[in-house]
């Protein structure tokens, strides 16, 4: 800072360390799925000149599925041309390119084309105009033989000055595609939009998710559906027309049995039924989201740039959990893959609904995910109309526990989320999110005894079974890498880490662009030091003092000068994570003076 004129000066000094605050480790992403079958608003018309295919999709007020133009002929050109990207240039018949035009097709009128009188040139010809042309441009049957577009544009140019030709007035697309050399093929109604999603909406309680419901229910239906169908009326402006909606479904008997139903579809239910149980075990703020597709078994790892399927969570920073209650075991893989490629949010997995210990189970490298069995048991909701279907297949179907009347079966990866979201409430991440009790749940639809359990759990896969007196509990807490990598085998060690990584980037973006020396090294270590050692506090490192439970290191042997020149700053980081306590072992023996108990 300089100074030129006398006075007192004023200057902060930033000398005191930035706290790195601990990032979420509880928030959800569910994702669920219906079924969305789009309306026709698109006709795809195929078309081929014998070495390759085209296709283009034109609105249906232009072209109808057989391939006859219905709307306005010259706007049905404009579309159809646009939509195979043929320019003006590119016409191949002259002839054809004629008729679209407006001269007829046959009688005297009718274009005629002959060698011209004069040598290398080809006269084009009607009953009243005649205009010649340079044999090297086009054939005595009107077909374009040059490559040259200028050429092609000079002869377009010559005949709207020789002829009086009209705007394009064709009858199919057929009329158009033999312009440009095509044959037509095919046409088809179809979908622009293949499938319907909205961002995912964050909401913290029950009440707020079942407004939610229905206000996405009221905006679906709105988007595929007449509004006048829906309410008796049309409204201009599509916030009132939204709002109207939403209150007919509270009020419209018949439009609150479509809703009603619409929760029942068995994907639907899943994913309700999965949100409720997050808020039955404890769970606060989630993000909820809900994709309709053609296909329930679809991949959700759609295309990322639309932000749709799993993409659709991109942009959600706080989010910790994924979920997707009660998809296909291939769906049920690409969330964990999705975990795996992020490292910042872990899976939360569903099993089949019967299983045995040879199960298929998706592959993990770093644990970014643990799978739970079976499926629960809960009272049937007020709102569920019609029977649930659920159907096991082969020595497993004897397994199944039937449900009563008023019970329905339900996915656990949204319970469990529930119980992951109370125990860092109450203890920490650092916790296993074990032992626990499974909270709105009416029972089981396997009873898995401990004998059983040990072929799950040696393959990382999460058990919940009942206990005498005890209750529903969560009897497991592996990672699917307990195989592949048996360091990560631990949920609340991963989970740990998550957290300390993130906080650690997160906390530290101030660094960015700072100048890299000694000053800035010293910083980093101290602030990375003094999260560390609120973490050890909490008890989540494992170590008498913090010497024990975690380094930090950021000098110059950390940052040798050739990582300086590119630009880095290199911390070095190690913590020794608490590990639970899965086998408690008691060595029990005699002596003279009685009995002996020693906890090993």
């Amino acid at each position: 800072m300089e100074y030129h004129t006398p006075g007192v000066y004023i200057r902060e000094v930033d000398s005191g360390a930035k706290p790195i605050a601990s990032v979420a480790t509880s928030i959800p992403g569910f994702l669920g799925m219906f079924e969305f079958k789009p309306g026709v608003d698109a006709i795809a018309i195929t078309g081929s000149d014998g070495k390759r295919q085209i296709r283009g999709k034109v609105v249906p007020q232009l072209v109808d599925a057989t391939g006859k133009v219905t709307g306005d002929g010259a706007a049905a050109t404009t579309a159809l041309t646009e939509a195979f990207r043929l320019k003006k240039t590119g016409v191949k018949d002259v002839k054809s390119y004629l008729e679209l035009h407006g001269l007829p097709k046959t009688g005297p009128k009718a274009v005629k084309f002959e060698k011209s009188a004069q040598k290398g040139r080809i006269k084009v010809s009607t009953e009243t105009q005649a205009v010649e042309v340079s044999e090297k441009i086009i054939d005595v049957a009107g077909k374009v033989i040059t490559e040259n577009d200028q050429l092609v544009e000079e002869l377009l140019n010559q005949l709207h000055e020789t002829f009086a030709l009209e705007k394009a007035q064709p009858k199919t697309a057929a009329d158009v595609l033999s312009v440009y050399g095509f044959e037509y093929k095919s046409a088809e109604g179809t979908a622009l939009r293949t499938e319907y999603s909205v961002p995912p909406m964050a909401v913290t309680n029950k009440g707020e998710f079942f407004r939610w419901l229905q206000s996405f229910y009221a905006e679906f239906l709105m988007q595929t559906e007449k509004l006048v169908d829906l309410i008796g009326e049309e409204i201009a402006d599509p916030d009132d027309a939204a709002d109207a909606v939403f209150e007919a479904l509270g009020k419209d008997d018949t439009l609150k049995q479509r809703f009603r139903a619409w929760l029942s579809q068995p994907s639907v239910f899943n994913f309700v039924a999965a949100v409720n149980g997050f808020y039955d075990n404890g769970g606060g703020k989630a993000y909820v989201y809900l994709m309709g597709v053609q296909d329930i078994n679809t991949s959700i790892r759609e295309n990322q740039a639309d932000k749709v399927g799993l993409y659709a969570f991109d942009d959600v920073d706080d989010m910790a959990l994924m979920a997707a209650p009660g998809l296909s075991f291939q769906q049920q893989k690409e969330v964990l893959e999705h975990c795996e490629t992020r490292k910042d949010r872990f899976a939360v997995l569903d099993g089949p609904v019967v299983s045995d210990g040879d199960m298929d189970i998706p592959a993990s490298a770093k644990g970014f995910g643990a799978m739970y069995v079976p499926w629960l048991k809960i009272t049937r909701p007020s709102w569920f109309t019609g029977d649930q279907d659920v159907s096991v297949s082969g020595p497993n179907r004897r397994k199944l526990q039937k449900a009563t009347k008023n019970e329905l079966y339900v996915p656990p990866s949204g319970h469990i989320a529930g119980i992951m979201a109370r125990v860092d409430t109450e203890r920490g991440v650092h916790k296993a999110p074990a032992n626990e009790l499974v909270m709105g749940i009416t029972g089981l639809t396997q009873n898995i005894n401990r004998i059983e359990q040990g072929l799950y759990n040696d393959r990382g896969i999460n058990v919940i079974r009942e206990f005498k007196d005890r209750g529903i509990r969560v009897w497991g807490a592996r990672t699917l890498a307990t195989k592949n990598d048996p360091s990560w085998k631990y949920i609340n060690v991963r989970r740990l880490f998550i957290m300390v990584e993130q906080s650690i980037m997160v906390g530290s973006q101030w660094a960015v662009f700072e100048p890299n020396d000694h000053t800035l090294w010293k910083k980093l270590t101290r602030d990375v030091r003094s999260y560390l050692m609120r973490v050890w506090r909490s008890g989540a490192l494992f170590g008498q003092t913090p010497e024990e439970a975690f380094y930090v290191k950021c000098d110059d042997e950390t940052n040798p000068r050739y990582l300086i020149d590119a630009g880095q700053v290199n911390v070095q980081i190690g913590i020794c994570p608490v590990k639970p306590a899965e086998f408690v072992v008691f060595s029990i023996g005699q002596w003279d003076g009685g009995g002996l108990i020693e906890e090993t």
